[in-house]
């Protein structure tokens, strides 16, 4: 069983609604905060090392509008070679969440991004809530050392870069989950896979 020291640390859950299916209108913001969120400790790159469009993700794992998103991202990613797709935590659904943002920075800090995306993709495909005791057993079907783990979820290195990815969404004013930040553009909301196409494209023009 998950410690039950997994806590929110400071950070207020803000108990965001899931979006409308339909697709949000882009926001304006100051480049330098997306730049900000691409120095997140916690922001996590995949796909292309150096790619010439970087798209960046704030999500929540008990959100289902994130799910879909990452029911889509294995294929994006293995159609646009040059796309940067990072990946930031943003833990505002609730306690369960908080937890399994805990393990899953955890497990990045141990593994770094390639393995994290195996756990990212076991993660959304849990049905039901996802807690702190269900990351930690997804992320030792992977290997991780359950007890090394929590001790890594629980330290104050993960509080502070939880902490700061709320700081930096909160800056560039995130209302839902997903939302995605391309350059000066803020999207809240969901992006279907041909949206995202599209913002891609349109990035590259």
């Amino acid at each position: 069983m998950i410690h039950r020291r997994l806590f929110l640390a400071g950070l207020t859950a803000a108990g965001l609604a899931p979006p409308a299916q339909a697709a949000p209108e882009a926001q304006r913001a100051p480049v330098e905060l997306f730049e900000e969120a691409l120095e997140l400790e916690a922001a996590i790159r995949v796909g292309a090392a150096q790619g010439d469009v970087t798209l960046v993700e704030f999500f929540d794992y008990n959100c289902p509008w994130c799910k879909r998103s990452a029911a889509d991202l294995p294929g994006l990613l293995k159609q646009d070679p040059d796309l940067t797709y990072v990946l930031v935590n943003y833990a505002v659904l609730g306690q369960p969440s908080v937890e399994a943002t805990r393990v899953a920075l955890a497990f990045f800090d141990l593994y770094g991004p390639e393995r994290y995306l195996a756990l990212h993709q076991r993660l959304f495909a849990l049905r039901g809530p996802v807690d702190g005791a269900r990351a930690v057993r997804e992320a030792e079907a992977l290997g991780a050392p359950a007890k090394r783990l929590v001790a890594i979820a629980d330290s104050p290195k993960i509080t502070r870069q939880m902490t700061e990815a709320v700081r930096v969404g909160g800056s560039l004013g995130l209302v839902a989950t997903p939302s995605f930040v391309i350059g000066p553009e803020v999207y809240g909301g969901h992006l279907s896979l041909d949206d995202k196409r599209a913002i891609i494209a349109r990035a590259r023009a």
